[in-house]
């Protein structure tokens, strides 16, 4: 991709084919088995996409540009947070055929949570693409009562998708492809939550269908565009938020819950002072955990490059 391109249109350069094998890898030889097959495949692509790696490395620079303790950004800086992709491959594969136990997830402030559910409400939640946000489905069986759609745009990873699908188990939580939230998808999602569901979205990506419904706040030291979407959203549907974030740290995966507005009517002349506050919040908690574990952000594009 180059950096004048929107991140949807990053086209999928793997093959059913290629993205077989690796799973076939995994269910023959475990993990070990898949990293010694993925990592010639992340050395191609390290080497080959020159622009995802200078984008990988200006943003490690800008994190080390905050964080004093990193260590120095060179391609041996970068190559590892392009393996740390790899291995959120990994995890993914893991997490959908019943590999990662509740015994290796550890949940922070799962009272959030409870409370919600004891009320009979849902809400939304918003996610990011730092750590992995399939580990929640670790959580399915243990917590059955929370029922989870996750809403994401994956025209981008049809392939990966459309093979992770076969091999699916039973889960409370749904994936729901969408381009744009219509009217219609609007009323589904108040019926859910209100049904005391959870709608999760992400709040790191600017929309596919109008990339200039976003609003620009400071993040790592420069201004980047965030999606309003979630929080018009939340707005309209009288919604609680909550941010979630999983990342792995000593070995283990940790979901991280934290409050970011408390639902209720927001009138329409407060609306955008709502919008302005969430993504605030937002993107200074994104710039916390991201700072705690800057290899696990997996955003290989320009990100700061503004969309209006």
């Amino acid at each position: 991709m180059t950096s004048s391109r929107h991140w949807a249109q990053i086209a999928e350069r793997g093959t059913s084919l290629g993205m077989a094998t690796l799973l076939l890898a995994y269910r023959l030889g475990g993990t070990w088995l898949f990293r010694l097959f993925l990592f010639p495949v992340i050395c191609f692509y390290f080497v080959v996409r020159g622009d995802a790696r200078r984008a990988s490395r200006e943003y490690l620079q800008r994190v080390s540009n905050r964080v004093a303790s990193q260590p120095p950004v060179n391609l041996r800086r970068s190559f590892g947070h392009f393996w740390q992709f790899a291995l959120a491959l990994i995890d993914k594969f893991a997490v959908w055929m019943g590999k990662i136990t509740r015994d290796q997830v550890e949940v922070h402030n799962p009272q959030l949570v409870d409370e919600l559910l004891a009320s009979g409400q849902g809400g939304i939640i918003a996610i990011s693409h730092l750590g992995n946000f399939e580990i929640c489905h670790a959580l399915s069986h243990s917590h059955a009562r929370v029922k989870l759609t996750v809403l994401h745009h994956t025209r981008h990873a049809e392939k990966f998708n459309r093979l992770l699908g076969r091999y699916m188990g039973e889960s409370s939580v749904k994936l729901l492809q969408v381009t744009e939230i219509n009217v219609g998808l609007a009323m589904q999602f108040s019926e859910k939550i209100e049904n005391g569901e959870f709608i999760a979205i992400a709040a790191d990506r600017v929309p596919v269908d109008n990339p200039s419904a976003t609003i620009a706040c400071d993040f790592l030291g420069e201004t980047a565009d965030f999606p309003v979407g979630p929080w018009v959203l939340a707005s309209v549907l009288s919604a609680p938020v909550l941010l979630l974030v999983c990342i792995r740290e000593q070995g283990k995966y940790h979901i991280y819950f934290e409050k970011l507005a408390d639902g209720g009517k927001v009138p329409r002349a407060e609306r955008q002072h709502f919008i302005g506050q969430c993504t605030e919040k937002f993107a200074r908690r994104l710039e916390y955990y991201v700072c705690r574990q800057p290899l696990q952000w997996f955003n290989f594009y320009d990100f700061w490059r503004r969309c209006q």
